[in-house]
């Protein structure tokens, strides 16, 4: 009888784990994603949604698509996690397993405003697009929450579009657009090289940048810090908050912080030796940032890990702690590169540095979208 190994999760991590057990292990495996969603969504591409540069059918494809290449996919919501017993249960009945892979994400938390819009998710981009489509020249304020929150680059990048944009629709000079952040500096927990590379470009977009801005309130066209600073808007976009996910931190995988306690070296559970976590539901908890191409190196390498149990060895891909982001700014793009195994390591500040900036970073980008489909689906 194969070995059963279910992963609870279709987006990035999910789908890149299967598909590489899949190439692997060929059919000495029964493989299964479980996603409540029947669809895979390129969540980067959100905001080309909110700016009008894709369509919400352009980022998405069928995860039962998975089954063309002898996966099994299952769409029903995850709602408890047994690692005892080696069983999950969903809104589908229980599913048993030899090997899980727990690649749910992190969970949002509603807006602490009301009226902001967030254009990292469908409603959001949408929002954005309609906000857009209506303006007529506003004060904009792009904001952060609180300091944990998926792929740090993308306020900054929005912001960056935004400029755009709004040139594009010869707005720019009737519009103003400020950004707060809990950092003191632009992505300043990615090094000196990274944070003033992007704050030169906020500066010639002429984005005022408002630093160590801890939100307290918001409402009625205005934000205020802990420390009183207050900022006026007409149009704010906020990334909301995110906590642990809810279904592994009410697990026996969580950790005291709500984090599961996983191996840096395989993201294998401390305790259940058969579990492993990757992607945005652990990484903040192995001082890991919570981004797309971490979880991507994560999923081929755990792949890797469970096929040396089975087959005694297999040397396949290492995980690389050093990561590529590119970041998309409208006009101009920075392809920074950073090594974050002093961090893994709890050590110290990852070295980063500009590998490359222009409109071919941007490209690059894109490219990288129609890679990733034409070869997960």
């Amino acid at each position: 009888m194969k070995k059963k190994v279910l992963i609870l999760g279709g987006g990035s991590g999910g789908v890149i784990t299967a598909n590489k057990l899949k190439e692997i292990m060929g059919d000495q495996l029964e493989i299964t994603v479980v996603d409540k969603s029947a669809e895979h969504t390129f969540i980067a591409a959100y905001p080309w949604v909110g700016f009008g540069l894709r369509e919400l059918p352009q980022i998405r494809r069928p995860l039962v698509a998975l089954q063309r290449k002898g996966i099994n996919f299952v769409q029903a919501e995850v709602l408890a996690i047994k690692p005892q017993e080696n069983k999950v249960e969903t809104a589908r009945g229980e599913f048993d397993y030899d090997y899980l892979v727990v690649s749910l994400g992190a969970e949002v938390m509603p807006s602490p405003v009301a009226g902001a819009t967030a254009p990292w998710f469908e409603a959001g981009a949408l929002q954005l697009r309609e906000w857009l489509r209506q303006s007529k020249g506003e004060r904009w304020v792009v904001g952060v929450a609180t300091p944990f929150h998926p792929c740090p680059p993308a306020p900054f990048e929005v912001a960056g579009m935004l400029d755009f944009a709004l040139t594009v629709k010869g707005l720019r000079e009737k519009s103003s657009i400020e950004m707060f952040h809990v950092n003191p500096a632009p992505l300043i927990g990615m090094g000196p090289v990274i944070s003033h590379a992007i704050s030169k470009i906020l500066a010639r977009k002429n984005v005022e940048f408002h630093g160590e801005f801890q939100l307290a309130e918001g409402g009625d066209g205005r934000v205020t810090s802990k420390d009183g600073r207050t900022l006026e808007y007409d149009r704010l976009i906020l990334v909301p908050p995110f906590a642990p996910n809810k279904v592994v931190r009410e697990s026996p995988l969580a950790g005291p912080n709500g984090f599961p306690d996983v191996s840096p070296v395989t993201f294998r559970s401390k305790q259940f030796e058969n579990v492993f976590v990757i992607g945005d539901t652990v990484n903040p908890g192995l001082n890991l940032p919570p981004a797309g191409v971490v979880v991507h190196y994560q999923g081929e390498y755990i792949a890797g890990v469970i096929a040396a149990e089975e087959k005694g060895s297999y040397i396949g891909e290492p995980f690389n702690a050093v990561a590529m982001c590119i970041m998309d700014f409208g006009d101009d793009a920075v392809l920074p590169q950073c090594d974050f195994t002093a961090m893994l390591q709890g050590k110290g500040m990852p070295s980063c540095g500009v590998m490359a900036q222009g409109r071919s970073v941007r490209l690059a980008k894109m490219l990288f979208e129609s890679m990733f489909f034409a070869t997960m689906f």
